[in-house]
C-alpha cells in the first residue's frame, strides 16, 4: 500500500493491491476492505480505478480518502459516485436526471 496526503485537496490518495482479487472484487467491496484497514467510514472512500492484468491474480486500485464527505462531493466527479451504487439505485438516479432534462425543455 502506498499513500500520499494531498494538502491542497485535503485528501489521502492510496494505491492498494489486492492479492487474488482480479475479477472477484467490486468497487464497493474494495472500498469496504480499505475502510477496515484504514479505520475509516466507507462513504469517505472513493475508488477511482481498479486495474487487473491478464495472467496476474492481483488487482491494483487507486482510492481517494476524504475526511469530509461534503468536500469529497465538491472535488469528485458525479460518475465516480454513481459507480458505487447498485444497478437499481443507479437506474433511479439516471431516471431522475432524465426527468429533470425533460422538465427544463
Amino acid at each position: 500500500m502506498k499513500s500520499n496526503y494531498n494538502p491542497f485537496l485535503k485528501r489521502l490518495e492510496v494505491e492498494y493491491e489486492f492479492q487474488d482479487g482480479n475479477g472477484k472484487i467490486s468497487r464497493k467491496n474494495a472500498a469496504e476492505i480499505l475502510a477496515k484497514e484504514l479505520n475509516k467510514q466507507v462513504d469517505k472512500i472513493i475508488p477511482v480505478y481498479l486495474e487487473g492484468s491478464f495472467g496476474i491474480k492481483g488487482l491494483k486500485g487507486l482510492f481517494y480518502v476524504y475526511d469530509d464527505v461534503n468536500l469529497a462531493k465538491m472535488h469528485v466527479k458525479k460518475y465516480l459516485w454513481l459507480r458505487m451504487l447498485s444497478k437499481e439505485e443507479r437506474k433511479k438516479v439516471y431516471d431522475e436526471m432524465r426527468k429533470k432534462k425533460v422538465e427544463k425543455k
